[in-house]
């Protein structure tokens, strides 16, 4: 980061200079139910903190009747995003709704409650439950006057109607890696740059999606982008004339070397075991996947495994299922196992997962695995210990919360974690994730399995032009 002008970053600045922000409100030049386009203007430097609204809505008989999924909230909506300069893709965020129900596990509740319930439609923390058992509930709903039967907030209900469904947001530096620590410098850059969304969609007969709806509900369960609503609110920023002309001066002679983080993805599944297993005779699966990262500069790899055809009524389609039984990883890259051993406990899973971010994952115990649930000396480790109140959102229940974001990860930085550039390079052969799940009676269902590769890159702009590395 030092080669980067103090003016590209996000954090402050070391001297003091006048900075002007002009926010223009744009409209897509393209907009339909499955794909959007914005095209920025070439001036100012584009602020991480830019954002693109968006609102989602019901049939008419779904009106006030569904919710978004609670940790994943408006981020549902984006299949894809891609950051476009010129033909150049410069950044590309695929599967980015299961990729940041992952990036979300990390903020405090403090940020959840107070900050992303509103922006993002997200009801995240849970709490001790209102009849002082010591189970766990969810806090940010209405529980009106019952102490398990809750609704979500008036305000977050889902409608048929544009001008009254809830409208969110979601800032660039959210959809695109390479925006959290980067500012565009836009007025150098003479290709045309654009911003393209795809859209997820829910039709009727699908659930979890878009929308997750209320227990019995059985009209027409198709949820819709709100079109009216996507507006792209861009911040332009620009400095003292000295230090714009420092910036073109830059990119005219020697050109500016820009690092940047981007996310490949991987998409398999794990199997269920064929026969079902009998009671209390698990059946282990061992499974290897091979990610194609050959030459790329390799931060962390993430791993978010949902079960196959599951709607989780609390979390749609974007949970991370635990096992029964827990199961283990290893990863080997460049002829060699990161690991001794295979990962096996969960508290150990958290710990390496939070290496990725260097941060804790902040979720409950309860939330990331069933081994609070569970009883050891099980052979299927049944459960027997219920961590969640038997209390209800619309009428489904919250212990689906139960394991439901069970997300692995392996950081492959070297010292000092997290920053740009100690990566680790991957030769010719693909990295190998190596695991081994056990399946038993009561849990024999397969995963749907998405691999996150964050990977380092670099763009240079030298001329007005971008060039990008692999």
């Amino acid at each position: 980061m030092a080669t980067i002008p103090d003016s590209l970053k996000t954090t402050p600045m070391a001297t003091v200079d006048t900075m002007n922000i002009e926010t223009n409100v744009l409209d897509p030049i393209v907009i339909n139910n499955s794909f959007a386009r914005f095209v920025l203007e070439n001036k100012g430097i584009l602020d991480t903190g830019s954002a693109i609204t968006f609102s989602v809505q019901t049939s008419t008989a779904g009106d006030k009747k569904a919710y978004l999924p609670i940790k994943t909230g408006i981020h549902s909506l984006i299949k894809r995003a891609t950051l476009r300069i010129g033909s150049k893709i410069v950044a590309i965020s695929d599967e980015y709704a299961y990729y940041q129900s992952i990036r979300r596990s990390f903020k405090t509740p403090e940020e959840k409650s107070q900050k992303d319930m509103v922006k993002a439609g997200c009801i995240d923390v849970v709490c001790p439950d209102n009849s002082q058992t010591g189970l766990l509930q969810l806090r940010d709903v209405d529980y009106k006057s019952s102490n398990t039967a809750s609704e979500p907030l008036e305000a977050f209900k889902l409608t048929k109607e544009v001008g009254k469904t809830p409208v969110f947001s979601i800032k660039i530096s959210e959809l695109f890696p390479a925006m959290r620590n980067i500012q565009l410098p836009l007025f150098l850059i003479s290709q045309p740059c654009s911003i393209e969304l795809s859209f997820n969609t829910q039709v009727d007969g699908v659930e979890g999606v878009l929308g997750v709806f209320e227990s019995g509900y059985s009209g027409d369960t198709s949820i819709t982008v709100a079109t009216q609503n996507v507006k792209f609110l861009a911040d332009y920023l620009t400095y003292s004339d000295n230090r714009m002309n420092e910036l073109a001066k830059l990119v005219m002679n020697d050109g500016l070397n820009i690092p940047y983080e981007d996310v490949v993805l991987t998409s398999t599944s794990w199997p269920a075991s064929n026969p079902t297993p009998a009671a209390n005779t698990p059946v282990q699966e061992r499974i290897v996947r091979d990610l194609g990262l050959s030459g790329m500069n390799v931060r962390a790899i993430l791993t978010h495994a949902h079960k196959s055809g599951n709607v989780n009524k609390m979390m749609g389609v974007y949970s991370s299922d635990a096992y029964d039984v827990p199961d283990s990883y290893n990863i080997r890259l460049n002829d060699k196992q990161v690991y001794p051993r295979e990962v096996q406990s969960e508290s150990q899973k958290a710990y390496q997962l939070g290496q990725c971010f260097g941060t804790d994952i902040a979720i409950s115990n309860a939330e990331y695995s069933k081994d609070i649930a569970t009883n050891k000396q099980s052979a299927d480790n049944t459960q027997n210990n219920e961590p969640f109140a038997a209390a209800t959102l619309n009428g489904n229940n919250q212990k689906e919360l139960l394991g439901s974001q069970h997300f692995l990860g392996c950081d492959l930085s070297v010292s000092p974690i997290n920053a740009p550039g100690n990566s680790t390079q991957i030769g010719q052969k693909p990295v190998q994730m190596l695991h081994t799940i056990t399946n038993t009676a009561a849990d024999n269902v397969g995963r749907d399995v998405r691999y996150f590769s964050i990977v380092e890159r670099m763009m240079t702009i030298k001329g007005g032009e971008v060039m990008l590395t692999a």
